[in-house]
């Protein structure tokens, strides 16, 4: 599950590189149709799981999600939400920060991704849908594969070199199936039997507020928000139609 997470980034970012242009101009449209996508099954699917256990605590780590996320936007600029509050030259320094707050939130995202086989075994979680891993791994999917696209298209704005677009590519796509393997063998700790929902209330609450604030922002002219809304809302309709039907 982790290999497919890794390569489909790998291959977005390559081909980013090499379409760069034509990919750069649909930026806007791809990012609010996948961030309605991940909402979607967000309050479809992950969402109802999380809470169909009735442990009124997974609310709290629901909440430090959402912080840790406005924590990680400090060291980001918010290239999570597709680009980054930042204008004029950007130093080395400023851009491995920028990385590693994005190589943060990718690796606590990937986290809960290998913890659910985990958690049956141990009959730490019950009844849950031997899908609800494939789920939730489509929502990572479709989240990260086009930041892996503006992460690309970031680094083509401040002349990087190939090397390091390599580099910081690599390291992007390794650093949720990471996430997963740390995730895993946490879970795997007798302290933390049963975590698994903790991690995935964690996980839920940072792509909450990414959803949430891209769709609301107010950075859309008069004449774009017609065509935002029409692209979210057939990213819902896909979503529903795709993951519910």
């Amino acid at each position: 599950m982790i290999e497919i997470l890794f390569f489909s980034v790998l291959i977005v970012g390559v081909l980013t590189e090499i379409l760069y242009k034509k990919i750069e101009k649909f930026k806007p449209v791809i990012i609010s149709f996948s961030v309605a996508l991940v909402l979607t099954l967000l309050c479809t699917h992950v969402l109802p799981e999380l809470f169909s256990y009735h442990n009124h605590k997974l609310g709290y780590y629901l909440l430090a999600g959402f912080i840790i996320q406005i924590l990680l936007e400090l060291l980001s600029k918010g290239i999570e939400h597709g680009h980054v509050h930042l204008h004029g030259e950007i130093s080395n320094k400023e851009l491995i920060v920028i990385f590693i707050g994005l190589a943060i939130h990718s690796f606590i995202e990937g986290m809960p991704i290998n913890t659910f086989e985990s958690s049956v075994h141990q009959h730490t979680i019950t009844n849950i849908d031997s899908s609800f891993s494939a789920i939730y791994l489509s929502a990572i999917l479709i989240h990260k594969l086009p930041i892996a696209a503006v992460l690309i298209i970031f680094l083509n704005s401040i002349n990087s070199s190939y090397l390091k677009k390599f580099i910081f590519l690599i390291l992007f796509a390794a650093s949720s199936p990471l996430g997963g393997i740390v995730g895993e063998l946490i879970v795997n700790i007798d302290f933390f039997k049963g975590f698994s929902l903790n991690l995935l209330a964690i996980s839920c609450g940072m792509l909450l507020h990414i959803t949430t604030l891209l769709i609301f922002e107010d950075h859309h002219n008069s004449k774009g928000k017609i065509k935002n809304i029409l692209t979210i809302s057939a990213g819902i309709i896909t979503g529903i139609l795709i993951f519910s039907i």
